[in-house]
């Protein structure tokens, strides 16, 4: 039952990182005969804050490699790691014991970078 369990949630937890990191929508205008592309949503990690963890999914559809850093204030990195070739990538970030300190989280795949910012108070 207990391996049911887990099986369910680690398919949840797939299913909602395919589902958000992979939001691509395209806006455009059709007037006579000819398609204008007014806006283009980029594939972005999805980051989602809960009581002292903040997770992240992203969906790699490049297979290229992922950096993930998280530095504090101070600019000083707290937590670093290359992932090569992953398609789906889940993180947690527990901040519990962290100290009291504005922090944010880097995730680079090569061409873009996006950031989290996380505040411990």
């Amino acid at each position: 039952m207990k391996t049911l369990k887990s099986i369910s949630v680690m398919a949840l937890l797939f299913a909602t990182a395919y589902s958000y990191a992979n939001t691509s929508s395209t806006i455009s205008s059709v007037q006579e005969n000819e398609v204008e592309v007014i806006s283009l949503e980029k594939n972005e990690p999805f980051f989602r804050k809960a009581g002292d963890k903040l997770y992240l999914n992203f969906f790699n559809k490049e297979m290229g490699d992922i950096q993930i850093r998280v530095v504090d204030s101070e600019n000083r990195i707290v937590y670093s790691e290359v992932l090569k070739s992953k398609l789906v990538v889940e993180k947690a970030f527990n901040f519990g014991k962290a100290e009291k300190d504005s922090y944010k989280v880097v995730v680079k795949d090569g061409k873009d970078t996006y950031a989290e910012y996380y505040v411990v108070k």
